[in-house]
């Protein structure tokens, strides 16, 4: 699957970024797609807790765990196992729920997504694509 890198919604500068629609699934609920950033810099997949509230995931009821931001600073997020749907593709993979998150809802990172699927980023011609394995 390809995906054009495109402007985040709202945002004042032209910076084209690798965002992909994802959809939430969690026992009886599922989210309208959102956008998600997929990031090589990050370790992890993150999901803001605002999303979780919208599964019904209770934060309480997770795993907490210690995260650190890009600038270094120490967070406290809450590890989840969640459905995604990625271009039709469903899959499970481990996030961490987290407050915030700057600009965006949903990061994907380098734990239980890289390693379900081939991405090659070729902002040179501004597209991503992504293969499950």
């Amino acid at each position: 699957m390809n995906f054009p890198y495109t402007k985040l919604p709202g945002s004042p500068d032209a910076t084209l970024r690798p965002l992909v629609p994802v959809r939430f699934i969690h026992k009886d609920k599922t989210t309208l797609p959102i956008l998600a950033i997929v990031d090589s810099g990050a370790d992890y997949s993150y999901v803001t807790s605002e999303v979780a509230d919208l599964l019904g995931i209770k934060l309480d009821k997770e795993k907490s765990v210690k995260s650190f931001g890009v600038d270094g600073s120490l967070f406290l997020a809450y590890e989840s196992a969640v459905e995604l749907e990625l271009g039709g593709h469903r899959f499970t993979a481990k996030v961490l729920l987290a407050d915030k998150l700057g600009a965006f809802k949903v990061i994907l990172g380098q734990e239980d997504f890289f390693s379900k699927v081939r991405i090659v980023f070729e902002r040179y011609k501004w597209n991503l694509e992504i293969t499950f394995k």
